[in-house]
């Protein structure tokens, strides 16, 4: 539906600069007065609804990407055996930030401090960094 409503305001839009050239060209005044003032804010409507679109579209993929980084993350740890790191990680998650705790009440960036955590606390990071001081 969506779509459709695009499709309609971009037909309409480009009707009414046919409209203000046919108003310029004849020299009808109302006309391309009219016409020129609709297309204008049209044009500026679909910029700013594109516009819109485009970062609803990147956020949200942004966020699913963040969503499946952190479930791989706490498969590798219930597949180790960590299930104490998993069970912080969703209750973290789960409750309300009590104040002054430092954390976002807001999910989505406590999602991204879970992702982070367990990205620093992987074990084969840990090992690495093991190996590499002897």
């Amino acid at each position: 539906m969506a779509y459709l409503f695009a499709i309609f305001l971009l037909l309409i839009t480009g009707w009414m600069f046919l409209a203000w050239m046919f108003g310029e060209s004849y020299d009808i005044r109302w006309l391309r007065n009219w016409c020129a003032g609709i297309f204008v804010v049209m044009a500026i409507s679909i910029c700013a609804g594109g516009g819109f679109y485009l970062t609803y579209k990147m956020l949200r993929s942004s966020h699913r990407q963040s969503v499946q980084q952190m479930a791989k993350l706490l498969k590798e740890r219930l597949d180790e055996g960590r299930t104490s790191d998993v069970r912080d990680a969703i209750d973290h998650l789960a409750s309300d930030p009590a104040e002054g705790s430092g954390s976002s009440p807001d999910i989505l960036q406590r999602i991204t401090e879970v992702t982070q955590a367990l990205e620093q606390t992987r074990k084969s990071e840990v090992a690495t960094r093991q190996d590499s001081m002897h």
